[in-house]
């Protein structure tokens, strides 16, 4: 590919993200503004008993990721798609078995994730450097449970599609279809993967939660390297965000966060993590093969 091609559409990229993300800027407000909330500071909408502040929030949210993630990532994807300067992943012969592989990677290393993220989260309550932030993040758990538990059924199911649907398939488009198939133009596949990774933690700015969206993001990074398929990666990320919510919901308020109401032990989380390695090492003699 010509170098000269490649920073262009590079430039093109970015220029399209700053134009998202002011775009989120100006028009998600509006959605505050709609449920009377115009003008208020996000604490203050927190401590509204109705609904309708939970409402207000969560149209908020899908604003933001449309604007933000949706929006300019299905430009670059469509705009490459046309002119063919940033080709796409190759792809290999892909079947059911591959599909489960790759589907049940993120499920077996959530205890991984869960007992990365607990060590990281003692850590920063200790430091002095960063403990506000980790104490911080308490409040920011709270607004997300106020768009998560609701009375009404039709309020519940515009939540799962925010929370598990949007958000999925707008951060796999952006981060993986966009971002790392850019860098995998450009890179190495493990170079890309590991970028990729760290744009996503990035790009959600919650610290407490980096350990946790880094391998996260490798997860996925490596599924959409090794299926040279969109859609396998989005399914993924959205069996991921589905079970996450789940559990959250059936946990109950003050859960978020949480995997589960008991850390796992120690022989489930190398049980867990050793069966997710041998998926992984399967998947790339898998795709060995076929090349």
């Amino acid at each position: 590919m010509n170098a000269n091609n490649a920073r262009r559409e590079a430039l093109i990229f970015f220029l399209v993200v700053i134009c998202g993300a002011l775009a989120a800027m100006f028009f998600a407000p509006s959605a505050l503004k709609l449920f009377g909330f115009a003008n208020m500071q996000i604490q203050d909408i927190l401590a509204r008993p109705e609904e309708s502040a939970g409402r207000a929030l969560l149209l908020y949210q899908a604003i933001g990721a449309t604007l933000m993630f949706l929006i300019p990532g299905l430009f670059v994807v469509n705009r490459w798609k046309q002119n063919g300067d940033i080709k796409q992943l190759p792809k290999q012969k892909w079947g059911i078995v591959q599909t489960i592989l790759a589907l049940a990677l993120l499920p077996l290393l959530l205890p991984f994730m869960d007992w990365l993220s607990t060590l990281w989260s003692d850590w920063g309550h200790q430091s002095p450097t960063v403990k506000t932030l980790f104490e911080q993040y308490d409040a920011n758990a709270v607004l997300i449970e106020k768009m998560i538990f609701f009375n009404s059924f039709s309020d519940s199911v515009f939540s799962v599609f925010v929370f598990v649907i949007l958000a999925a398939t707008s951060e796999e488009i952006f981060f993986r279809g966009a971002i790392q198939r850019i860098l995998h133009n450009n890179s190495k596949p493990y170079q890309a993967i590991i970028l990729g990774a760290a744009a996503f933690a990035i790009g959600h700015m919650n610290i407490v939660q980096l350990p946790f969206l880094v391998v996260a993001g490798t997860s996925l990074g490596f599924i959409y390297w090794i299926s040279g398929r969109l859609w396998v990666s989005i399914s993924a990320h959205l069996l991921h965000n589905g079970l996450t919510y789940f559990w959250t919901i059936s946990s109950g308020p003050g859960s978020y966060g949480e995997l589960s109401q008991q850390p796992s032990s120690s022989w489930q989380l190398l049980i867990f993590t050793a069966i997710a390695i041998a998926a992984a090492i399967r998947l790339i003699k898998m795709h060995k093969s076929e090349m």
